[in-house]
């Protein structure tokens, strides 16, 4: 059991399964239930685009935010791999702003310790969503208001 008491201790190689199986879910509460138990009261969320999100509490919020603006985001796995506590994921994520399709390649290192997730750094390229989100106007309000709320 991790220091929760809720989960067997996630490994980094356990990792790519659950990260598979969460992305596959529907957004965003069953996708929120799913990762909810795996993450370190004191991780830490970093990613191109948003700020930095911290704890249970701000990966909720920052995935609420990234599901209002593509709410059928989905992430395929490419490829992985593995070095002790550290797991690399790379996968395709698609979806849709509004009717704009969506689809941009990342690369997630995440580091597990005590038996879950404690730290998250996304490398992407922001250049598509970015773009998706300026070719749409109808989408900058709900964008700025979600950055807004990310940074409290």
């Amino acid at each position: 059991m991790n220091p929760s008491g809720t989960q067997p201790a996630l490994t980094a190689a356990g990792f790519v399964e659950v990260f598979a199986q969460g992305w596959a879910l529907p957004k965003p509460e069953p996708f929120l239930d799913h990762f909810r138990p795996f993450v370190h009261p004191d991780a830490t969320f970093n990613q191109p685009v948003f700020p930095t999100a911290h704890g249970v509490d701000g990966f909720e919020r920052l995935f609420r935010q990234v599901f209002a603006q593509f709410p059928d985001l989905v992430a395929l796995v490419q490829s992985f791999a593995v070095d002790s506590d550290t797991v690399y994921i790379e996968s395709i994520f698609t979806g849709t702003l509004g009717r704009t399709p969506i689809s941009f390649t990342a690369c997630d290192r995440f580091d597990i310790q005590d038996g879950l997730l404690f730290q998250r750094r996304s490398h992407s390229d922001p250049l598509p969503v970015l773009l998706a989100t300026l070719r749409r106007p109808s989408s900058w309000p709900a964008a700025a208001r979600g950055l807004r709320r990310l940074r409290q």
